[in-house]
């Protein structure tokens, strides 16, 4: 299921299906041209609904979003939406695509429902482990998310992290335990059990990356009238990065070895020894019924 899910007959704003959109300075631009079609997804093959040149809502600066009522008799699925746009109008189209799915009233959308059980285990032990799991008891001293719609209902949570922004660490986090020596290819819903902490550690470490590079554009040095401000927040997380850098080091070697440990098992430890007249033989090798000793 996509990350995104809508009910029929309801009515997408804002925070629903939007795109923001900067130039190269980080700042908030208008695009000259924008426009998005709706595709269903059907045996894997986009099938165009509506017109293939939609305009989009557009309330304030570089943001669009799509505004537009779920059919009541819209097909249940996977569905695409697919944003055109243009810098300026000599500049060559750009392309981003969004998924969302449609589903039955009668479905209670959670987070859980949009992540197998296997995942959104892990990107809650990865939340647990970063203090991020009970925002009013784990207070951060920060003001809340914005509000949005959560399974109908309105939401102002403290989170530091979205599930979504967990997931991908976590896929980054598994990237890093599947590469290095000897190769493995687990997924998050395949990784061992006793694997999950180097895992969660993995994710963890790009979770503190992200958050430092955040803190690095905040920074500043304040000073008037004798009164001072400093935040300097990135080298704090910098520094809990490094250290959670050489502990994840450390059991990931310890990881691995069980797998070298394991291929260890299955070959010959010792040479084929044998006696006859001639007396003891010792050879290395493998003893067959063809190769009574190997030389």
């Amino acid at each position: 299921m996509a990350q995104t899910a809508f009910y029929h007959g309801q009515i997408l704003g804002p925070l629903d299906l939007n795109v923001f959109l900067t130039n190269a300075a980080g700042q908030r631009q208008d695009a000259a041209v924008i426009s998005y079609a709706l595709f269903q997804l059907v045996n894997n093959v986009e099938v165009l609904v509506g017109s293939p040149n939609r305009t989009p809502s557009h309330d304030e600066v570089g943001a669009y979003y799509a505004s537009f009522v779920i059919p009541k008799n819209a097909p249940l699925g996977e569905y695409h939406i697919r944003w055109t746009f243009q810098q300026t109008m000599t500049s060559a189209p750009i392309q981003i695509v969004q998924e969302f799915t449609i589903v039955s009233n009668d479905t209670v959308i959670t987070s859980a429902s949009l992540y197998s059980e296997e995942k959104f285990t892990l990107i809650n032990s990865v939340r647990i482990n970063l203090r991020d799991n009970n925002p009013d008891r784990n207070y951060h001293f920060r003001p809340p998310t914005g509000e949005g719609p959560l399974t109908r209902q309105t939401r102002v949570f403290g989170f530091i992290w979205e599930d979504i922004e967990l997931s991908e660490y976590l896929e980054r986090g598994m990237d890093m335990v599947n590469l290095a020596a000897p190769l493995t290819g687990f997924t998050t819903d395949t990784v061992p059990r006793p694997w999950w902490t180097v895992t969660i550690h993995g994710a963890m470490i790009h979770a503190l990356r992200a958050l430092a590079i955040n803190w690095i554009e905040e920074e500043f040095d304040y000073s008037i009238g004798g009164i001072s401000l400093s935040i300097t927040k990135a080298e704090k997380y910098e520094s809990l990065l490094n250290s959670l850098e050489d502990e994840f080091t450390n059991e990931l070697i310890r990881a691995k070895e069980t797998i070298k440990l394991l291929d260890g098992l299955q070959q010959p430890r010792f040479g084929i020894g044998i006696r006859s007249s001639f007396g003891p033989y010792s050879g290395r090798g493998i003893l067959t019924p063809r190769k009574f000793v190997s030389f």
